[in-house]
């Protein structure tokens, strides 16, 4: 697969001369570069809402934020490479001082494809972390009844529940106590926020299971957010379905970091 058609997406923080310095390098190449509206604001390109760019790779200038905000955005699946300019940087193949480096090695084919899972809630709603259910009123106890595969296996009060990929399970699933998942690893994790009393640890299920759940209490509505972004309001006594989605997020990993099971593409630009 020859990559033709690059997306810049940046978070508002970067310098526009770090901007420059990118597309510089990327134009010694027969590519064709499009922009998201803040990329393009800083170096008076034509702008891209980035969920109508359709590319073969995207590059992320920003930290975690920036990225998952646009794996979720973009509606092509390109492959994705993360340079980090912010404060955590943990999904970036790249750190900004390293990053012309970085470009140079993809231009020359020498990179692979790491694919990770996502998670998909009522057929619709993607994340690459971790999907949560809080309550809409502050320190409001949530109860929650989790089925897997129309079979209940567990019942418990908290003050909300995160459902983690692999990729999330070092992140805010860490924090509560939940296990470390290696990548590829054929589960998720559903790991309840405070439970009341302990009244249930983390679980860890298989992929190819349907997990649903359903706010039992009346009059507690909630939110779910998906990688940090609030995207719709449940409603009590409702229910949230969460399985495996069928798309991966493909990142741009360079040989140093290659491990067993990584996939190698060969792939020129």
């Amino acid at each position: 697969m020859e990559i033709s058609r690059i997306g810049i997406i940046a978070h508002p923080e970067v310098k526009k001369e770090f901007v420059q310095k990118i597309v510089k390098k990327l134009r010694k190449k027969d590519i064709h570069l499009y922009f998201d509206p803040i990329a393009a604001g800083k170096i008076k390109e034509k702008k891209t809402n980035v969920g109508d760019m359709r590319v073969d790779l995207a590059i992320i200038l920003g930290g975690d934020g920036t990225l998952l905000w646009s794996v979720n955005e973009l509606k092509s699946n390109p492959i994705i490479l993360g340079i980090n300019t912010g404060r955590v940087g943990y999904l970036a193949e790249l750190k900004a001082e390293n990053a012309i480096k970085g470009i140079e090695k993809l231009l020359r084919g020498e990179f692979f494809i790491e694919e990770r899972m996502k998670l998909i809630a009522n057929n619709r709603y993607e994340a690459l972390n971790e999907l949560a259910i809080l309550p809409k009123r502050p320190a409001s106890l949530l109860e929650f009844r989790i089925n897997l595969d129309q079979e209940k296996i567990a019942e418990f009060r908290a003050d909300g529940v995160l459902v983690s990929t692999q990729t999330g399970s070092t992140g805010h699933s860490l924090s509560l106590g939940g296990p470390i998942i290696h990548p590829e690893a054929r589960v998720y994790l559903i790991s309840p926020m405070v439970p009341f009393m302990r009244e249930q640890a983390p679980l860890i299920v298989p992929d190819s299971s349907k997990t649903e759940i359903a706010l039992l209490r009346k009059n507690r509505d909630a939110y779910l957010v998906l990688d940090g972004n609030i995207v719709k309001i449940i409603k009590s006594q409702s229910k949230v379905s969460i399985e495996k989605s069928k798309n991966k997020v493909k990142f741009v990993r360079f040989p140093k970091n290659k491990k067993k099971g990584d996939v190698d593409t060969n792939r020129k630009v």
